[in-house]
């Protein structure tokens, strides 16, 4: 049972959970969990929600579309990165920001639903954005550059 409008789950022992969607790209596969960073739209907002670090980001965008600034917000440092949709799969929205300075750990049993993926013509890029905010990455950050 789920109320969707307040993104409350009833669990085991009749309690309830917070439930929320979340959009993570795969940056890392391990054995049994992969690395993954989040996709936020900061509640529409993009990077001008108070407290977020813009040179953190870069904006992720359905391929076939254009990339888009939300009102107020200055221009990345970082190249938008295109995402091409699985069919059917609705596409994202224009806030939407890769963070790269954190990922989450995902294990194998969690259940996910693919998306799509990283245009293969800039997972170089995507995946140098990914080691520049890592603090064991000895990449020249030049090398992301387009």
């Amino acid at each position: 049972m789920a109320d969707y409008n307040t993104n409350l789950s009833k669990v085991k022992y009749n309690e309830f959970v917070h439930t929320q969607v979340r959009r993570f790209i795969v940056t890392k596969r391990k054995r049994e969990f992969c690395f993954a960073v989040p996709i936020f739209t900061y509640d529409n907002k993009g990077t001008t929600k108070r407290g977020v670090v813009p040179d953190e980001h870069a904006i992720a965008y359905s391929w076939g579309s254009t990339p888009q600034l939300v009102l107020g917000e200055a221009p990345l440092v970082k190249s938008a990165i295109p995402i091409v949709m699985d069919d059917n799969t609705q596409p994202l929205v224009p806030a939407s920001r890769i963070y790269f300075a954190i990922h989450h750990p995902i294990q194998f049993n969690v259940k996910v639903k693919s998306l799509g993926y990283v245009h293969p013509d800039y997972l170089p890029t995507f995946l140098g954005y990914w080691n520049q905010e890592n603090s064991d990455s000895t990449q020249d950050p030049d090398v992301t550059q387009t």
